[in-house]
């Protein structure tokens, strides 16, 4: 199998599994009453924990972040401020909606990035940039209004999470990079989840969720969507970035939102309208330029 192959099957299945974490946890917050707080704690711990075991079982340097105070310190800032933020952000918007508009919602991160860039005079304005800023706002329009002004498609609790997330998003994608130059990108990620789950815990100290309460089915639903959502979901995309270009990796990349977007119509019954699915396919394009345009950029 040559490494072309290799890089694009591991976002594929890391892109699914995360697609389907979030339609999972939808299933656990509707169906069993889980609380987005402890649900969160949890998340954040054991994945962390796990991707640290697999950090150490491949030899990379688990301790490198903290080898110097201003690492540490910078480490810290990105797993409250981005991994967590990040987190609970999304999962607020998926119990508040569902799934696949908070993973939707979520994408949006590459446009903020964008105006960020902008407002902060970081990259000179052009044409282009108000064009992607405009019909990325109109295909979020379409997304939450099914295109009638009359009707609003989702929850307005659901979009305000939705949106922070993506500012969330923005942050830890763009403050990641000084990092990922001192420590493994898999080792970052574990510490990231691991403190992000730590000061979780400090911040509410109660587990008001029984976890005992599950049945057989809570627990499978609640393992898939801690392992396989994001445990695994993350490894595999860090892993598929070692071997294809970061264009393909924004083109597979989009497998994630569609896979909500169909499990939670096959498995939610969740309704999903014509100018919906338009709006969802304009944002899907949206990002796709806007990753690859600053990929050509900056190589």
């Amino acid at each position: 199998m040559s490494n072309q192959t290799k890089g694009i099957l591991l976002i594929i299945c890391g892109t699914i599994f995360w697609g389907t974490g979030g339609t999972v946890a939808e299933i656990l917050f509707k169906d069993y009453g889980l609380i987005v707080n402890d649900y969160v704690k949890l998340r954040l711990l054991v994945s962390g924990v796990l991707l640290l075991i697999l950090a150490s079982i491949r030899k990379q340097p688990v301790i490198a972040p903290f080898n110097n105070k201003i690492t540490a310190l910078q480490m810290i800032i990105y797993a409250i401020f981005g991994m967590l933020a990040v987190q609970y952000t999304y999962m607020a918007s998926i119990q508040a909606g569902n799934a696949a508009v908070a993973t939707l919602l979520q994408y949006l991160a590459p446009v903020v990035i964008l105006m960020f860039a902008v407002l902060m005079r970081k990259k000179p304005f052009k044409w282009q940039d108000l064009l992607i800023v405009t019909v990325s706002m109109f295909g979020t329009f379409l997304l939450l209004t099914n295109g009638s002004l009359k009707s609003f498609e989702v929850a307005s609790s659901a979009v305000y999470w939705g949106l922070l997330s993506a500012i969330a998003a923005a942050f830890y994608i763009m403050y990641a990079g000084n990092l990922f130059k001192h420590a493994p990108s898999l080792v970052v990620v574990g510490w990231a989840m691991l403190i992000g789950g730590i000061v979780m815990s400090m911040i509410d100290r109660s587990w008001s969720f029984n976890f005992l309460s599950l049945d057989s089915r809570g627990y499978v639903l609640l393992s898939i969507s801690i392992i396989v959502g994001t445990m695994l979901a993350f490894w595999l995309y860090l892993e598929s970035v070692n071997y294809i270009q970061a264009e393909i990796v924004a083109l597979l990349g989009c497998l994630e939102p569609l896979t909500a977007v169909i499990l939670s119509v096959i498995w939610l019954n969740a309704s999903f309208g014509l100018m919906q699915f338009i709006g969802m396919l304009i944002i899907f394009g949206i990002v796709i330029y806007s990753s690859i345009r600053q990929d050509t950029k900056t190589s």
